[in-house]
């Protein structure tokens, strides 16, 4: 298990640890600092707790002079899963699949977020910020943005503003006004409610794929990807052609290959 969730425990094992050697380990935190350990020294394991999302690294020693260093992701609060395990492992018919096949497999849901929003353009909720020059009466806005919620030029809130076709405007529809000279900074959100079936089934796909070319063909059997049977997203990903197709009537981003 590489990645955990936040508030849990993470055990690190030094598998190939020197026998009968006195250990020590220390953590770095995501943010620099110095986290905790409980170690064993009989097994060659410790215990973690994972205090905040993000990379984590542990760094072995013994008394003997040897060092091992590795590392450990822990998920944020929200993962930004595009569909649920449970989704996942029906278009992967793998309802018995075993706690680490799982666990796994989260990871593929997770990288599956972007790639799929990279075809649709923003689907799960989040909220950015958005910079541009001040000066002028109106803002062009991400083109994804769903609503704006605050708008300050050089931090001094601008109290009136509104938004229009995906235009943010100064003053009011009734009397259109300037935005002071500065650094304008908008919250947007992006994203929708719910997430369209037709998407969910085309993350499905998607994580379906990954698992049965890289997991399941292990050993160099099992499923063969068909390169003409593959388009790339605009960043360039490399996704099976079904997938795009499921995604067509929310295909936001043109520039397909």
């Amino acid at each position: 298990m590489s990645a955990v969730d936040l508030g849990s425990t993470y055990t690190a094992e030094w598998k190939t640890r020197p026998e009968s050697a006195m250990l020590t380990a220390e953590v770095t935190r995501p943010d620099g600092t110095t986290g905790t350990a409980t170690v064993d020294h009989a097994t060659g394991k410790a215990q973690i707790p994972a205090t905040m999302a993000g990379r984590w690294r542990i760094t072995w020693g013994t008394d003997t002079g040897m060092v091992y260093t590795d590392i450990f992701d822990v998920w944020p609060t929200d993962p930004r899963f595009i569909i649920s395990i449970d989704d996942a492992l029906a278009g992967l018919n793998a309802g018995r699949a075993s706690d680490q096949y799982i666990d796994d497999l989260r990871l593929y849901i997770a990288a599956a977020t972007p790639v799929i929003e990279d075809i649709t353009g923003p689907i799960l909720l989040s909220t950015v910020t958005m910079t541009a020059a001040g000066g002028g009466s109106s803002v062009l806005l991400d083109w994804a943005a769903r609503s704006v919620t605050q708008v300050s030029v050089d931090g001094v809130t601008v109290a009136d503003w509104y938004v229009e076709h995906g235009i943010l405007y100064a003053g009011t529809r009734q009397q259109l006004g300037t935005f002071p000279v500065g650094t304008l900074v908008a919250t947007v959100q992006l994203g929708a409610d719910s997430v369209p079936p037709n998407v969910r089934l085309a993350a499905r796909e998607l994580v379906r794929h990954w698992v049965q070319i890289g997991k399941q063909n292990a050993g160099g059997s099992g499923v063969r990807s068909d390169p003409t049977d593959e388009v790339f997203t605009p960043s360039g990903f490399a996704v099976p052609r079904r997938v795009v197709e499921l995604c067509t009537p929310h295909q936001q981003i043109g520039g397909f290959a």
